[in-house]
């Protein structure tokens, strides 16, 4: 398990017919590629909805061919039907698919599938956890997969910030999951929205990386002896926490 290593995280510029960029790259995979050769870091991470799931096999050819590890959204044919973060192996393929678990008016007005299944997963790097987009704004996701042992959360983001409240609040709640749960925070968003961003905490809070309206790769550096003993988690009370998981519950 490596306990220092580096993460790449990918604004990339719109593929055609996405967002409001006016320049486009006219296919993804072959996007995904450029990025790949020259990324420096051991797991590179793009934004949600970034490929469409029928060209997964491709992706996985690509963190063989680089030996990297490959954090990418997804999304089915039609649009949105299917949003989930892949989680792609440079060895081992595909290892893990996240379906959002929370989705937002928009996705439910498009028929988006809502997903079921919140997980930490074994990686490298030890366990890391998936918080796809608009996860983040909701607690229940990052504790349930870091008391299972996740050390890194990966926040692969759809949209841009529209405003400046929404870019505070975005990255507030970030800062605010990696203190919480003593684990790193990182994400990253599409370019072709009007704030773009990627970010990177540390498990005080403090703050490894922060981007915006910029594109390209943005490299991190993760130490993972920043971690120190999870006190939060030692005084937690499961007991008294039983209502918000009944149905109907506010």
């Amino acid at each position: 398990m490596k306990d220092n290593f580096k993460v790449s995280l990918c604004c990339p510029i719109p593929r055609r017919g996405f967002g409001t960029g006016e320049r486009h790259c006219e296919d993804v995979i072959f996007q995904m590629e450029d990025y790949l050769s020259s990324c420096k870091g051991d797991i590179i991470v793009f934004p949600e909805g970034y490929i469409p799931s029928a060209r997964t096999s491709e992706v996985i050819k690509l963190a063989e061919k680089y030996d990297r590890w490959i954090i990418t959204g997804s999304e089915d044919d039609p649009p949105h039907k299917s949003l989930q973060t892949l989680v792609v192996s440079p060895k081992e393929g595909l290892i893990y698919s996240h379906r959002k678990t929370a989705l937002t008016k928009g996705d439910r007005d498009n028929g988006a599938i809502l997903g079921d299944t919140i997980k930490a997963i074994d990686s490298d790097f030890g366990k890391i956890g998936i918080v796809l987009c608009y996860e983040i704004h909701f607690p229940e996701v990052a504790r349930i997969e870091c008391i299972q042992g996740a050390r890194i959360l990966f926040n692969t983001i759809g949209t841009g910030m529209w405003h400046e409240q929404q870019f505070d609040e975005w990255t507030s709640i970030a800062k605010a999951r990696a203190i919480e749960n003593r684990c790193f925070v990182v994400g990253c968003t599409h370019f072709c929205d009007p704030i773009p961003m990627a970010f990177a905490y540390d498990p005080h809070g403090r703050t490894l990386l922060l981007k915006r309206n910029e594109e390209g790769l943005f490299d991190v550096n993760i130490d993972m002896a920043l971690i120190d003993e999870r006190d939060y988690f030692k005084d937690r009370n499961p007991k008294a926490y039983t209502k918000i998981s009944e149905e109907g519950s506010l």
